[in-house]
């Protein structure tokens, strides 16, 4: 038997989301306000926090898996930038940082075509 949501709960979530959404903006304007890098860090960290968080199932289609790699690429690569905006150390950490996880990634993937001989 399928259960449906009552109105209320429904507008209880909208209310919930559009609070969030507002409150999200909120935080990144003050952080922009103080300077234009931290809003923009904080806003690409919510990117890179999204595309590892939101994984799509193994039998999703090719596009969902590309696009949360692109959200994933586009939130680390304006974290790094703006690391380098803010102070050229902390953007040259972010770039070794990806060095070292396709590095990792190289070292622990296995493939189908390599195998005991």
């Amino acid at each position: 038997m399928t259960t449906q949501r009552t109105s209320w709960a429904l507008a209880r979530e909208a209310a919930g989301l559009f609070l969030t959404a507002f409150g999200l903006l909120g935080v990144l304007g003050a952080l922009g306000a103080l300077h234009w890098a931290a809003g923009l860090s904080a806003a690409m960290a919510g990117l890179l926090t999204t595309g590892i968080l939101i994984r799509p199932k193994p039998t999703a289609a090719r596009w969902a898996h590309i696009a949360r790699a692109a959200v994933c690429l586009l939130g680390y690569g304006g974290l790094t930038g703006c690391a380098f905006a803010l102070c050229a150390p902390l953007g040259w950490i972010g770039v070794s940082l990806a060095v070292v996880l396709v590095g990792l990634w190289l070292t622990t993937r296995e493939h189908e075509n390599e195998g005991a001989a």
